[in-house]
């Protein structure tokens, strides 16, 4: 064997050692390189933390097969490769399968199918396929069901966008894979359920106007409706590690104050606010301005009084870095609303027309709770004045108006004869005004030197001035999580829901949003901070040299081979010739 056969032969045997090393290696250190700007195909680290430490399988099954248009095979395509990622770092906890449901012929069993995925809580979304027919409608179910211990939970994969074009919706629902996919195993595993108050006492929404969002909360969440009633034990935030000086399990996490009418006691403003000074979080839904369309009715000429409210939380709201104003948000972008616009035969017609106190809210933020949101719907909203020494807050814009915006101040008359002529544009110059603002930081207690020392130093009280680093979310109108439930029978409609338009409003993916992100120290919501350029192709130039095109990626690449063919023997014969 000569010397030059022993020394392929030698690196032969070396690459292949190289190789079995290599994947022997790669059994105990596991890394992905994702190359993309965006790094689209990388998960975060809560994520990466929440399937790493499954205890037990999670099974997936993906119902986004089929005959699609391409922007569906795209959904299908990414949603894949994300459940490749899901399933590479769970060790092989992760599981999943993609289903077809319209692949039996029989119309029956296919409508059984239907019904049992509708009953789990996935969207159906019809599509118009063009073929060489003509065009066909065809329900598509673009969502997952997941599975872990018997328990399930649905996830819906494409995120609706109203006004939205076609490629923005399937860019948003791409960004939001993560987060819905990594919100659903959390859902079904997490051992541990954090407590939330909703406070009553104070006129607050009743059970059946947030039946809802209640029932959407306690698929994460315990929830309850406590009374504070000057009770100091009432509400908790404190981690007692003496069980002999307070009930442990007494402890919430995050309380809710939706739509009071009638004032605070400084009794249970000072519960609040120590609450808040042991690290409890609090979201505040409060209108400063009474106003309601159950007043605009033919008793009334159709004409009601937006009268402010005296709710005596100015003080402490003011202590804390908002104002909530006594007016009232008039938009231009608004929701329509039905009138009697005249008579067709005995019954009477009615019309939409837009409302000008029920602003349509487009979130434009970057912010975990308000990314890739559809619009959020609001009745009777205020402006929100962020005032006050920052004392180290950070605040965030989370809910605002748009660029035609006009503030009417309380007392104020409101009459559905203002829909009998177009508002003049000219008077809706005001951009932007703030109707939900997210505060975090330490606060500094409104009881600062208000106090006699024999409270301040009481034990059983444990007086703060300052507070733990903790969140409040201020939302100048409850209805954002009101739903219309019928007082008869007491049953309710969605949330979100517009009876007039049949329009589904995000107020409660808005809602669900700012809970987890406040309550969830897990850092899983910032998975939904994800964004991805829109790359789209030019239709135009693709339909007018559609040939050309073709022939490009058909000829090019045959000619480069034997190009390179060419050379690569050119290289050989000059070597090898003597």
């Amino acid at each position: 064997m000569n010397k030059s056969k022993r020394k392929d032969i030698f690196g032969f045997i070396i690459g292949i050692g190289i190789i079995i090393t290599l994947n022997f290696i790669a059994k105990f250190i596991f890394h992905r390189f994702d190359l993309t700007s965006e790094k689209r195909y990388s998960i975060s680290e809560p994520t990466r933390q929440l399937i790493s430490n499954l205890e037990d399988q999670v099974y997936i099954s993906v119902y986004l097969e089929g005959n699609f248009p391409a922007s569906f095979k795209r959904l299908r395509n990414e949603t894949k490769e994300m459940l490749d990622e899901f399933q590479s770092y769970s060790n092989g906890k992760i599981d999943f399968d993609f289903i077809n449901p319209s692949d039996n012929p029989d119309i029956k069993q296919r409508d059984k199918v239907y019904k049992n995925l509708y009953d789990k809580g996935l969207k159906p979304t019809d599509l118009e396929i063009k073929d060489e027919d003509g065009i066909s409608k065809k329900v598509v179910w673009p969502g997952a069901i997941a599975v872990y211990q018997g328990i399930e939970t649905p996830i819906q994969l494409l995120k609706s966008q109203f006004g939205a074009p076609p490629e923005v919706v399937l860019n948003r629902s791409i960004e939001s894979l993560e987060f819905e996919i990594a919100s659903a195993i959390k859902k079904i595993t997490s051992p541990y359920i954090e407590r939330i108050a909703f406070i009553e006492g104070h006129g607050e929404l009743n059970k059946y106007e947030t039946a809802d969002i209640v029932r959407s909360l306690r698929e994460y969440y315990e929830v309850e409706r406590i009374r504070i009633d000057g009770n100091i034990n009432s509400l908790s935030a404190r981690d007692y590690t003496d069980s002999s000086t307070a009930d442990v399990s007494n402890k919430f996490v995050l309380a809710i104050i939706a739509g009071p009418d009638s004032a605070f006691t400084e009794k249970d403003k000072f519960i609040i606010d120590q609450f808040i000074m042991h690290g409890g979080k609090v979201v505040w839904l409060v209108n400063h301005v009474q106003a309601s369309m159950d007043s605009l009715n033919p008793k009334n000429s159709f004409t009601t009084t937006g009268i402010p409210k005296e709710l005596n939380l100015d003080d402490q709201l003011f202590h804390y870095g908002v104002r909530i104003n006594r007016d009232l948000v008039q938009d231009l972008r608004a929701a329509p609303i039905p009138v009697v616009s005249g008579q067709y035969g005995t019954q009477a017609k009615t019309q939409l027309y837009p409302w000008l106190f029920y602003p349509l809210i487009f979130s434009k933020n970057d912010h975990p709770i308000n990314k890739n949101l559809d619009v959020v719907k609001l009745q009777f909203a205020n402006s929100i004045d962020l005032v006050g020494s920052d004392q180290g807050l950070k605040k965030t814009i989370v809910l605002s108006s748009s660029e035609y915006t006009k503030l009417v101040k309380a007392p104020t008359r409101i009459s559905l004869n203002m829909l009998s002529f177009n508002p003049p544009q000219e008077q809706y110059k005001i951009k932007h005004v703030p109707v939900g603002v997210l505060v975090e930081g330490q606060f500094e207690s409104v009881f600062k030197n208000r106090l006699t020392p024999n409270v301040t130093n009481a034990g059983e009280i444990q007086y703060r001035e300052i507070s733990e680093p903790t969140q409040q979310l201020f939302i100048s109108d409850a209805s954002l999580i009101r739903n219309d439930y019928n007082t008869k029978t007491n049953e309710y409609y969605a949330l979100g829901f517009d009876k007039n338009t049949k329009q589904v409003y995000a107020n409660k993916d808005f809602f669900m949003n700012a809970i987890n992100y406040m309550v969830d120290d897990s850092g899983l919501i910032l998975s939904n901070t994800k964004s991805f350029k829109i790359r789209l192709l030019n239709t135009q130039i693709i339909d007018n040299h559609k040939t050309l095109i073709q022939a490009i990626n058909t000829v090019v690449p045959v000619i480069l081979i034997i190009i390179i063919g060419l050379i690569l023997n050119f290289i050989r014969k000059r070597k090898y010739t003597v």
